[in-house]
């Protein structure tokens, strides 16, 4: 959780510097870039790397188009990872379901198969994060009275989970699209993260904050291979483009 809350305080303190320093207009995923990297490097004392290819997912990529990558990596004995971190910016416009949940997908992959530690990091405007957090993409279909299935917990509660097994029906074309391109690809069962850090905690709504999480993986969570599932199997066993990981 320490890394968590560091994650969070560099890139929260990064954008509330550059904001006093006149430069907001420039903000940008990709302008995170510099806190992110300095974190990392100062948590794990270890080479840092920008799009770096997914050891699960870009092995088992083959034929045209580019090979996934993971946002940052920290890289302890190349090609082997250390941690790995995803980061979103929230415009006005927010954000999909599917950009975040592929994130947090890919993210648990790694953690999984390289038992690295992940991340998963949203930067922006807090009238813009907080009226993403209200969206139907985020919050989902209500389940009950004032109850969702939302895709991250912005409160305490420890360990929340995304079912990726049996997801909510609202959701589960999404998952259908994410997921049936890798048939041959171990999934979890659950997506499951730590509790939420922010930084600030409190500011106007027209400044800047970071909400961070880690994603786990873990031991014990039921795993599938998308052609083993009623939901995600294809009428081929290995789609081109993609063979099998281990």
């Amino acid at each position: 959780m320490d890394s968590v809350r560091t994650m969070a305080q560099a890139a929260g303190a990064w954008l509330q510097y550059e904001f006093a320093c006149g430069r907001s207009p420039l903000f940008n995923e990709r302008y995170m870039s510099v806190p992110i990297a300095g974190a990392l490097y100062a948590i794990y004392k270890q080479e840092v790397r920008s799009e770096f290819l997914h050891p699960v997912l870009a092995p088992a990529k083959i034929g045209p188009g580019r090979r996934p990558e993971v946002d940052f990596a920290v890289v302890s004995n190349y090609p082997n990872v250390t941690a790995v971190l995803e980061s979103k910016w929230v415009g006005a416009n927010g954000l999909t379901a599917e950009d975040v949940i592929w994130d947090l997908l890919r993210l648990e992959l790694i953690a999984h198969h390289s038992q690295a530690s992940a991340f998963f990091l949203l930067g922006g405007r807090r009238k813009h994060l907080e009226r993403f957090f209200q969206s139907r993409a985020f919050m989902g279909k209500p389940i009950g009275t004032g109850h969702y299935r939302r895709l991250l917990k912005l409160d305490r509660r420890k360990n929340p989970r995304i079912r990726v097994d049996n997801p909510p029906r609202d959701r589960r074309e999404l998952f259908k699209r994410l997921l049936e391109p890798f048939q041959e690809i171990s999934f979890p069962s659950r997506i499951t993260t730590s509790q939420c850090h922010r930084y600030p905690i409190d500011c106007p709504m027209f400044q800047y904050q970071v909400y961070v999480w880690q994603v786990l993986a873990p031991k014990g969570t039921a795993r599938f291979l998308p052609q083993n599932h009623v939901m995600y199997k294809t009428l081929t066993a290995a789609p081109t483009g993609v063979k099998s990981s281990p």
